[in-house]
């Protein structure tokens, strides 16, 4: 919750002080592009220590960015480039936050359920975005932005308190002797490895174009909004409770259906379902059609992060968990590349089209992937 609030405040904040497409995807850039650095790091750190401390560390801290936000906002909101070296700062916290996350659903439960464990959390996560989209836009609308970011750190700050009780579950590699040139080691062999493993190298040859592509339609969402579906904040927080529900039906489907299906050949059809999705939604300039559509796109998304996540975390040896997501973290990192290139575009074609292109070229790799990419289809 307290991430979508910040997601809909900062998006709107950009898109309302400089009035700029680009610049607002950029926003949305800078937040994901620490994950190159910082991903494969906070990996290495996620297999040696305490995931719950590390995700109470992390709650904190994202408490602490989204403060500063709010204080930044409420008393200027000052020179555009203060938001973004926060925004970026709030990406650092993520990229540590997710490797910590799936790490500890994967610790708890047995490799058979891996699947259905991941998805029953992205379905509570899915399903509390929801609230908190239309909650934030809500929020935003009636009370503004800095109303919305102090209730986002609250928020976060009670994540942080109830991850602390949680007992201290040290998993089979749990260490405390860590250095920075051990993490580092780590941080770099993990890569390594992954790269040698064909099926792992497939999966994140896909996750770096789709995340550069698909996923970047986050980024020109407030665009989209105001400038081609002309609703405010509130119609924003709307379109992403709506991505946010198509999601939690998607992870639900696949909840009921991952034991039936092939995970690899549902991910070539995912990818090319979401090019398809994103192509339809941007076609769409009437606010109400829009929604159901924005559920597909929402629903595509979602699965999708949920098959790689687990195919990662199923072909790496346990003691690797942690640095299979950090290494698809470090990936997806690259995804700031395809936010400026869809938010130029967008800036010189217009938002439909820009969007429009993207959903074109994740269609490509998927139907790529499902001619050439064997092994995962058989997967």
């Amino acid at each position: 919750m307290g991430s979508q609030f910040e997601r809909l405040a900062l998006g709107w904040l950009v898109l309302v002080e400089t009035d700029s497409v680009f610049l607002t995807a950029a926003a949305f850039a800078v937040q994901k592009a620490p994950g190159i650095l910082a991903a494969p790091i906070a990996g290495a750190v996620s297999d040696r220590i305490s995931r719950g401390r590390m995700l109470t560390a992390t709650a904190f801290y994202k408490a602490l960015i989204m403060g500063l936000l709010a204080l930044l906002v409420l008393w200027g909101p000052g020179p555009i480039w203060m938001v973004f070296v926060l925004i970026a700062l709030s990406g650092v916290g993520m990229s540590f936050e997710l490797p910590a996350m799936q790490g500890l659903i994967t610790d708890l439960t047995p490799k058979e359920m891996a699947m259905k464990a991941v998805a029953m959390q992205s379905t509570g996560n899915r399903a509390v975005g929801a609230v908190g989209s239309l909650a934030g836009g809500l929020i935003i609308a009636a009370l503004g932005i800095p109303a919305a970011l102090f209730i986002g750190m609250g928020v976060n700050l009670i994540g942080a308190a109830i991850m602390a009780t949680m007992p201290a579950l040290a998993h089979r590699h749990t260490t405390t002797r860590l250095s920075a040139r051990r993490l580092l080691t780590d941080a770099v062999s993990g890569l390594t490895t992954l790269m040698r493993i064909p099926i792992i190298r497939t999966l994140l040859m896909i996750a770096f174009i789709v995340e550069m592509f698909a996923f970047a339609y986050t980024a020109v969402l407030p665009s989209l909004a105001r400038d081609v579906l002309h609703v405010g904040v509130d119609g924003l927080g709307t379109l992403n409770m709506m991505a946010s529900f198509g999601a939690l039906i998607g992870v639900a489907a696949l909840t009921t259906w991952s034991s039936s299906v092939r995970n690899g050949l549902m991910l070539i059809i995912v990818t090319i379902g979401f090019g398809l999705a994103l192509m339809i939604f941007a076609s769409s300039d009437v606010f109400w059609l829009s929604l159901p559509l924005i559920m597909l796109v929402g629903a595509m998304a979602a699965v999708s992060d949920a098959l790689q996540w687990t195919m990662l975390q199923q072909h790496v040896p346990d003691d690797m968990r942690g640095r299979a997501i950090g290494g698809w973290v470090f990936v997806v990192g690259f995804g700031w590349m395809g936010q400026v290139a869809l938010g130029a575009a967008a800036e010189a074609f217009g938002v439909p089209w820009a969007l429009g292109g993207a959903g074109v070229l994740v269609l490509v790799t998927g139907l790529a992937a499902l001619g050439f990419a064997g092994k995962l289809r058989a997967e």
